[in-house]
């Protein structure tokens, strides 16, 4: 099975460095990366399938071969081989077999050899006890045996054979509590979680072995995770990026007759719930669902990943149900299930901003107008454009949006919109040097998703969009009132309020302007009920509660990723598959930014902000 050109391949890869990913036979995959000291094993049995394949090949260096007398022994002469080759360099190579245990098993069972690699044999078996705390029914248990393969199966490699070529054998025996012993019900979402977990696990214990027991030089356990972005990943995301650019979805869920709409709320005393009007779908919601749920995400080995471009599929359908759903009861249930809803936390603080900010008077204030505004921003632009040329971001100005947005990298400002003059590089900032800039970094990223953004990207972004405001010196009372306001707006909305009554409560109660308290309560009401709003206040909590922990900034720019994101990119870019992010606001390099950036890790509340 093995001739001369199959180890030719496999002896260069070695000395290369080069990732081998290769099928030995039929059904037998043998793939290893960076000449990496170690060895994930897993011997299938008579054709079955088990979920196991799935555990190791996750990993960067693995081997899935058929348990038969005939194929194992040319395999493992292969292995031995290459092992004795590697631990030369090293001093050692580390090789797990990992198989399932039997139906009614309940403990995960390390089989070990006695007082060796210690380190890596604890920092197993802690990392599986943490994990059994969410499953209690579950326990550890460690084997101190010469017999460290399945039962009903011979040895892979005899501990002699591993003693001559440098390699500590482990075994892992892992319970089927994934599935149900008395049928052959299979509980896909506890596996997947499982398997994110266990890829965490194994991977620190790895390190522990290397670090110790080698000469292997590694800082981070996340290095040993794969390098390699297998075609399934790039498919996935191509198609994800396609449906994604087929509509545009704060445009479509957007009113194109705000203006009118406050003319005649007006002119009928407040007492009307206004009618909106939105522009016409491009596509099909039905048939975009469709093409949704045909995309194969399954063949997604990396847990990383198929954890991003899963949580990405679902916030896709969410968006295609809102638009299907616009101007109906049901979308603000959408819109909830997209952006949750306000916190007992958030609606209080929100309460506290208002009741302790006073608003700010705009007697002898100079307004700069729309024009003025996107020829201030197209300066903007073109000092990033200088470090990137391919940013081809352009303003305009449209009559049918309100305010400013961002789309695809794109920047729109209202045609009737205007800004006190002390506002305006706080706007620039927060749209063109947080969400354009943002967009192109994850342009040059190798995902689409990077750009267009990973799912509950919005919290983040807006957080350092308003955090943006704060650094260059424009975040005023107003601006923290309004942000505290649509956390108000959206509690009414979610307790069954109309606009009307929204507008009342935002004017007597809380002494917001009329013109604020429209935009507001007209942005809440959009689609036929908008939680979005909330999450301006709720980013920017949580943006202080990073930073004030030792949280990093210049990393956030990387593209459109969520808090949550943080540790997986964080991953991804230690596993060397997110580069660089070659821009960086500008603001960021001042010293004025420098400072109140170290102010407001050393620990400010929110009012301070603005004080």
């Amino acid at each position: 099975m093995i001739n001369k050109k199959t180890k030719e391949a496999i002896g260069k890869a070695l000395k290369t460095g080069n990732t081998l990913n290769m099928r030995l036979g039929k059904q037998n995959r043998f793939k290893i990366e960076r000449r990496l000291p170690f060895l994930l094993i897993y011997r299938y049995r008579d054709n079955e399938k088990s979920p196991i394949s799935d555990l190791v090949s996750a990993e960067s260096s693995f081997l899935i071969a058929d348990a038969s007398t005939d194929n194992n022994s040319e395999i493992a002469i292969l292995v031995k081989d290459l092992a004795k080759e590697i631990a030369d360099d090293y001093g050692s190579v580390m090789i797990l077999e990992v198989w399932l245990g039997k139906a009614n098993s309940k403990s995960f069972v390390i089989k070990a050899a006695k007082d060796k690699a210690p380190n890596t044999v604890k920092a197993f078996q802690d990392g599986l006890i943490k994990y059994t705390e969410l499953r209690p029914e579950l326990d550890v248990k460690v084997e101190e045996t010469t017999i460290r393969h399945p039962e009903g199966i011979s040895d892979f490699l005899t501990l002699k054979q591993c003693q001559e070529s440098g390699i500590y054998l482990m075994g892992l025996e892992i319970p089927p509590f994934f599935q149900n012993e008395l049928s052959d019900e299979f509980y896909y979402l506890v596996f997947k979680d499982f398997k994110r977990a266990f890829s965490g696990i194994l991977r620190k214990s790895i390190f522990e072995f290397l670090r110790v027991q080698t000469s292997f030089d590694i800082e981070n356990y996340q290095k040993l995770g794969s390098t390699a972005i297998d075609q399934a990943v790039w498919e996935v995301d191509n198609k994800l990026s396609a449906i994604e650019a087929k509509y545009q979805f704060l445009m479509l869920i957007s009113p194109t007759n705000t203006l009118q709409a406050k003319e005649e709320f007006i002119a009928k005393r407040h007492k009307i719930n206004p009618k909106f009007l939105y522009r016409n779908l491009p596509v099909d919601p039905d048939r975009l669902k469709e093409e949704l749920f045909s995309i194969n995400l399954k063949d997604i080995e990396d847990p990383t990943l198929a954890f991003l471009y899963t949580e990405k599929r679902e916030e896709l359908e969410k968006q295609i149900t809102m638009l299907k759903e616009r101007g109906t009861k049901n979308f603000i249930y959408s819109s909830i299930r997209l952006f949750s809803s306000p916190g007992v936390d958030l609606y209080e603080t929100a309460k506290y901003l208002l009741k302790t900010l006073p608003p700010d008077s705009y007697e002898d204030v100079k307004w700069i107008d729309c024009y003025d505004l996107a020829k201030i921003c197209v300066e903007e632009i073109e000092k990033y454009r200088k470090i990137y040329p391919e940013l081809d971001a352009k303003v305009e100005v449209k009559h049918d949006i309100v305010g400013m947005l961002v789309s695809r990298g794109q920047l729109y400002i209202g045609e009737s919109f205007k800004v006190p003059e002390h506002r305006v590089q706080a706007l620039v900032h927060h749209e063109v040097s947080t969400h354009v800039l943002t967009f192109y970094n994850g342009k040059m990223q190798p995902f689409g998703q990077m750009s267009s953004g990973f799912a509950d990207y919005d919290e983040l972004q807006e957080g350092l969009a308003v955090l943006a405001e704060y650094l260059v010196g424009g975040l005023t009372n107003n601006r923290l009132r309004i942000l505290a306001a649509r956390v108000i707006a959206g509690r009414t909305l979610t307790e069954g309020q109309t606009f009307e009554e929204t507008y009342r409560t935002l004017t007597a109660d809380y002494a917001m302007s009329p013109e604020q308290a429209f935009q507001i309560t007209a942005r809440t009401y959009q689609g036929g009920g908008c939680t979005k709003d909330i999450i301006y206040l709720r980013g920017l909590i949580k943006l202080l509660d990073y930073l004030q922990n030792n949280g990093e900034l210049e990393p956030l720019y990387v593209g459109k990723i969520g808090f949550k994101h943080i540790p997986l990119i964080n991953e991804l870019r230690i596993r060397g598959i997110i580069k660089p992010s070659p821009l960086f606001p500008s603001y960021l390099k001042t010293q004025f930014a420098k400072e109140r950036l170290e102010k407001l890790k050393a620990g400010m509340d929110l009012p301070e902000l603005v004080n």
